[in-house]
């Protein structure tokens, strides 16, 4: 049995953490996965969900939509070109900046996995009533809607 006794540190001991730490661990979020037949990273996959929408973005619109530095979205982008998903190119009004475009394969890629996850969630969903589905989509909308405020410059007193 583990030893859950509380210490007195700071790190916050809240049931919002909790329960969040739980559902990244139960849903294997910190690990790459397999789907479709593709192992794919959380990031990865989200790339691909926001290339999917838009077909070509810019790296920086990629980092704003993700929420990820600069240097880490490079990364990303690296390693998706890597796997022949993407097509990096230099935006021709300012060829410090890249474009980033999806490839057919890449565009496949998305495909086979935007399904395996649209049944996956249906499956994990699958198990809730209509009202704590509703339930569901309205708390989360808060939460985001609490993160975005939280993001938002601050103006100094």
């Amino acid at each position: 049995m583990q030893d859950t006794t509380v210490t007195g540190s700071s790190f916050p001991d809240d049931e919002l953490r909790r329960t969040l730490q739980r559902l990244v661990r139960l849903g294997g979020l910190l690990e790459p996965h397999q789907h479709a037949g593709l192992k794919v990273s959380l990031s990865e996959l989200m790339a691909l969900g926001e290339l999917a929408d838009l077909e070509s973005m810019s790296q920086q619109d990629l980092a704003d939509r993700l929420g990820l530095e600069k240097s880490t979205v490079s990364r990303l982008a690296a390693g998706l070109e890597r796997r022949g998903w993407i097509v990096r190119r230099r935006t021709p009004s300012n060829r410090r900046f890249y474009q980033l475009l999806l490839t057919d394969e890449g565009r496949a890629a998305a495909e086979r996995v935007g399904r395996d996850l649209q049944a996956h969630h249906e499956q994990l969903l699958g198990g809730l009533t209509p009202a704590e589905r509703h339930a569901l989509t309205i708390g989360l909308a808060g939460v985001a809607r609490a993160l975005a405020a939280q993001r938002q410059p601050h103006p100094c007193p």
